[in-house]
């Protein structure tokens, strides 16, 4: 739902997260022209103003992509429309649409569609781009916000990157996740602000990728140990997903 000046957020059971809107890179109060994805930590005592324990800025949050081009991330600003599909209780799904941006050599147009199931620490994101001039193949760069004192693990042959960090305010601890199909991947690197998975977009111009996070304090994940055993074994059922077949007999 669209809420606060021009945010788009959403929830399930256990996590929560805000996008940005073109008018928030003029709001007179707290202007920011950012794609990211932030973070909105869930079963805490409610005040009124929620657990906004976390600041995503221009990073790209936890989760948040763009395009990987001469050595550089490239990324698109605020999202201009958005479209609700589904709205619970199962799931939530809505898709984002973007300003076309630079790339490289290449102008692209994007439309972000994100799921989140009940039930689950880790949303759906799917980019589908259209080029508006150029011609290379696309690589997207997936990132997490780096933090002081943060510790990671990255699995190459399971295509996820998690990491795990203090929280502002003595709050805890949290846990963020990247996961992408490992026929994918191309590497894992860094910039200034990110750590990020590097991901090549398929001939379809589609990035698809599962990234999300958990809170130590929600009983979920007590520690780095058990936030890597949910992501292991998530990307171990993406990579071998239950099959149904129907028989008359």
């Amino acid at each position: 739902m669209r809420e606060r000046f021009d945010d788009f957020a959403w929830e399930n059971d256990r996590i929560a997260h805000r996008m940005y809107g073109k008018a928030l890179e003029t709001w007179v109060r707290e202007p920011l022209t950012s794609s990211t994805v932030d973070i909105w930590s869930k079963y805490h005592t409610d005040t009124g103003e929620g657990a906004d324990l976390y600041s995503a800025g221009p990073s790209r949050g936890c989760g948040g992509n763009g395009l990987w081009a001469e050595d550089k991330l490239w990324v698109s600003k605020n999202f201009v429309h958005s479209r609700v599909l589904a709205n619970g209780p199962i799931r939530v799904l809505f898709e984002l649409s973007y300003e076309p941006f630079q790339a490289g050599g290449n102008q692209v147009a994007e439309v972000k569609r994100i799921s989140l199931d009940a039930g689950q620490n880790l949303d759906h994101f799917r980019s589908y781009y259209k080029l508006q001039s150029g011609s290379a193949s696309l690589t997207t760069g997936i990132g997490l916000k780096k933090a002081a004192g943060e510790v990671k693990e990255f699995h190459a042959e399971s295509g996820w990157l998690a990491k795990w960090e203090a929280m502002a305010k003595g709050m805890g601890n949290q846990g963020l996740a990247i996961i992408v199909d490992p026929k994918t991947l191309v590497r894992q690197i860094e910039d200034n602000l990110n750590l990020l998975l590097l991901s090549k977009v398929g001939a379809d111009n589609v990035a698809s990728y599962r990234a999300g996070f958990c809170w130590d304090k929600s009983g979920q994940c007590a520690d780095f140990a058990a936030w890597k055993a949910y992501v292991d074994r998530f990307a171990q059922g993406l990579a071998s997903p239950i099959q149904i077949s129907i028989s008359d007999k």
